[in-house]
């Protein structure tokens, strides 16, 4: 019996060696590289590239239909606001004009002898000469004759705005830049015959990116705009409207930076715009891209390290810039895994290859 029991005692303790080894086998630590974060700065800096452009800037067309008899300008011409510009055929208008002169001049003539009647009645009735009647009815015809120069006037008026809109005008100060007509051509109100742009009121236009446009909206501080022709100086402008609203194509966003009024930069000129963002988040650090782990639903992942054990880490992506990346949800004291990274899961062990540096 006691042989027995050596032997039973003997076989359970190799059974639990055996049973022992394949968790210490479970349990070989993974080689990996790390690298801590690169912080980003308080105020992050941007530069976005775009045009100079004018806050008036206008396709003319004319307010009547008809014939090109005179274009005044020319591309390039420096016009005056109330300038003529072109002119169209107004030989019938100017008839009707006339005309309407003539019946506003029938008229008068009618009203005045209407009057000298009521007069004539006037003082035959005050010596009880002429009947009521009569007195009343001369009265009529004066109130008549004048609604009838009302009207008349009223017409006249109305040629005369139909013979002034047959010249376009420059509606503003400003440079003729496109010309699309030509004397002889017809045009309709709806044919943009000039394009006039004014060289005043001067503005940036840049497309802001998607997860900038926080940051534009609450931006107050001054904006170093650098033209890309080196004979230009820098100048500073100020954002003055962010455009909410985007297509689904370019995912940016239209801002506008107002210059200075004595700028030399000319609408057209291509300029960089460096801006300041305020309040960028503090847990915002730059990795090597390699950290990165893409998860099926469009996530991501990085993996820090804590006692020797990889720790899954779900991050947001910022931004990308090279071979690095700016993470959201990343601190600037914690090594993370920049090689191996497909060979972790949560809470597997490992062994860092490499001395990293910290950038404290």
């Amino acid at each position: 019996m006691p042989g027995y029991l050596t032997v039973l005692l003997n076989t359970l303790l190799l059974a639990g060696v055996s049973l022992a080894k394949p968790g210490l086998a479970q349990e070989a630590p993974t080689s990996v590289n790390v690298a801590y974060p690169v912080a980003t700065q308080t105020h992050q800096t941007v530069t976005l590239s775009g045009s100079v452009d004018s806050a008036r800037d206008a396709l003319l067309a004319p307010l009547e239909a008809g014939v090109v008899a005179r274009v005044y300008v020319e591309v390039g011409d420096t016009v005056k606001q109330g300038q003529p510009l072109l002119a169209l055929n107004s030989k019938l208008a100017v008839l009707a004009q006339q005309q309407a002169e003539a019946e506003l001049q029938v008229g008068e003539v009618a009203l005045n002898e209407a009057k000298r009647l009521l007069n004539e009645v006037d003082a035959l009735a005050q010596q009880q000469l002429a009947a009521k009647t009569l007195y009343q009815q001369r009265s009529a015809e004066v109130a008549n004759a004048e609604a009838q120069l009302l009207r008349l006037k009223s017409t006249l008026a109305l040629q005369k705005e139909i013979v002034a809109r047959h010249t376009l005008e420059a509606p503003f100060d400003g440079v003729i830049y496109q010309r699309n007509v030509d004397v002889g051509e017809w045009i309709e109100p709806t044919t943009a015959a000039l394009a006039l742009v004014s060289q005043h009121h001067k503005r940036l236009s840049i497309e802001v990116p998607q997860e900038y446009y926080r940051y534009f909206n609450e931006l107050n501080s001054p904006i170093t705009v650098t033209p890309d022709n080196p004979q230009f100086s820098s100048v500073e402008g100020r954002l003055t409207r962010l455009v909410a609203a985007s297509d689904n194509q370019g995912r940016t966003y239209t801002a506008h930076i107002s210059l200075p009024a004595t700028t030399e930069l000319l609408v057209g000129m291509s300029a960089s715009a460096e801006v300041t963002l305020p309040n960028v988040k503090n847990n915002q650090a730059w990795l090597p891209v390699s950290v990165i782990k893409q998860h099926p639903d469009g996530g991501a992942s990085v993996f820090a390290i804590n006692n020797n054990r990889a720790e899954r880490v779900l991050v947001n992506i910022v931004r990308r810039q090279g071979d690095t990346v700016l993470l959201e949800n990343i601190s600037e004291q914690q090594m993370y895994v920049t090689q191996g990274v497909s060979r972790l899961g949560n809470n597997t062990r490992v062994t860092i290859t490499n001395e990293p540096d910290n950038n404290d």
